[in-house]
């Protein structure tokens, strides 16, 4: 019983930081997608709004970092190479093209690459996130199991 109230708060925590994860991912994403149909629609909002270089380091500073708390932590308790994978890629993708995606892609290819780059990230927390509940899960049966079956 005991053993269940600890992991509980590492859940919450570790949901929240995937959660965090998704949630900047989709505002760059939404960013990159929305601001020309904003700008085409609302042409004063271009003054109002953060420089797309400015915005994307911004999003990197926070991304970075919560990102890598996140799928770090869970990665090392349940080793999945797909969610390591996608991680790695995604934040990559995102770091390139923050620093030299006008440069390398042009400003519709840097929407693109960001958004893709964003997609695979955001996959890569909600996958660790399912590897962390499945790992916390299966571990539990298995005690209980092992319990059970040690001790006729």
């Amino acid at each position: 019983m005991n053993h269940h109230s600890e992991n509980s708060p590492g859940n919450e925590k570790k949901f929240t930081l995937d959660s965090l994860g998704v949630f900047l991912s989709g505002t760059c994403m939404l960013h990159c997608l929305a601001l020309p149909i904003m700008v085409t629609l609302f042409p004063i909002a271009q003054g109002s709004l953060l420089e797309e270089q400015s915005f994307h380091m911004i999003m990197l500073v926070l991304i970075l970092p919560t990102s890598l708390v996140a799928l770090t932590v869970g990665c090392r308790k349940h080793k999945d190479l797909l969610t390591m994978t996608l991680g790695a890629v995604g934040l990559i993708i995102l770091t390139i093209t923050a620093i030299w995606g006008h440069l390398l892609f042009g400003l519709l290819g840097e929407r693109i690459v960001t958004t893709l780059g964003g997609i695979t990230l955001a996959i890569a927390h909600i996958q660790n996130y399912r590897c962390c509940r499945r790992a916390d899960c299966d571990h539990d049966e298995l005690s209980d199991h092992d319990a059970a079956n040690t001790n006729p």
